[in-house]
C-alpha cells in the first residue's frame, strides 16, 4: 500500500485523537516503521491493518467504524493532495465514473507499484440519480470505500444513500453498492 494512505491515516489520528495517540499506536504495532511514511513509497498492507487494529484496541472502536470514519476523512486528504483529479467535476457520480478508467490509471503512473482496487459500474447511462458500483480488492476494505463515498458526498454537498447487497466478507465474489444521489447531477 502506498505511503500516502498511511500519511492520511496519521493525519486522521493526530487531528482526531492527538499526536501522542499516533505515537502510541506505532508503539503498539508489531512492524518497525518509526519514521514518517512517504507518499510514493510502498509499505506492507498488513501495516495499515496493524495500525487500525491498534487504534481499535486502544480507543475501543469497532474496526468497521474505524475504517468508515477514516475513509470519510481520507477523501479530503486525497483531494487536497491531488486536486487535479477533481478539475471540472461537480458531482460525486461524475467523480466515481472517473475513478477506475482515469484516476486509478494516473495513480499507477504517479506511484510505481500502486495497486488500487478495481471499480466497475452498472446503470451508467440510466437514471442519473443512481449508480451501481462494484468493488474488487484483495484488501477487503469495503468499509473504507463507504467512508470515501460519504466524504465525496460531503465534499460536493450531495447526500449519497447506499445499500450493499453483496460483500466479500459474506462470501460474495465482490462488493456491490446500489447508490442513490439525492441531489441531481447538474453539469
Amino acid at each position: 500500500m502506498k505511503g500516502v494512505i498511511f500519511a492520511i491515516f496519521e493525519d486522521f489520528v493526530v487531528e482526531t485523537f492527538g499526536a501522542d495517540t499516533f505515537e502510541d499506536l506505532l508503539d503498539d504495532c508489531p512492524h518497525t516503521a518509526k519514521e514518517p511514511f512517504i507518499g510514493p513509497n510502498s509499505y506492507p498492507d498488513q501495516w495499515l491493518v496493524d495500525l487500525v487494529t491498534a487504534a481499535c484496541k486502544r480507543l475501543s472502536i469497532e474496526p468497521g467504524d474505524a475504517l468508515h470514519a477514516f475513509g470519510k476523512f481520507a477523501f479530503g486528504g486525497l483531494t487536497s493532495r491531488y486536486p487535479n483529479f477533481l478539475e471540472g467535476v461537480t458531482h460525486p457520480r461524475q467523480l466515481l465514473l472517473l475513478v477506475h478508467g482515469i484516476i486509478h490509471v494516473e495513480v499507477k503512473k504517479l506511484m510505481v507499484g500502486a495497486t488500487p482496487p478495481n471499480l466497475f459500474y452498472d446503470n451508467v447511462d440510466g437514471d442519473p440519480s443512481e449508480l451501481t458500483l462494484h468493488y474488487e480488492s484483495s484488501r477487503g476494505l469495503c468499509q473504507l470505500l463507504e467512508g470515501l463515498l460519504l466524504g465525496a458526498g460531503e465534499h460536493f454537498g450531495v447526500t449519497i444513500e447506499y445499500e450493499q447487497p453483496a460483500c466479500t466478507h459474506k462470501g460474495d465474489a465482490r462488493c456491490t453498492y446500489l447508490l442513490k444521489f439525492l441531489q441531481p447531477v447538474t453539469a
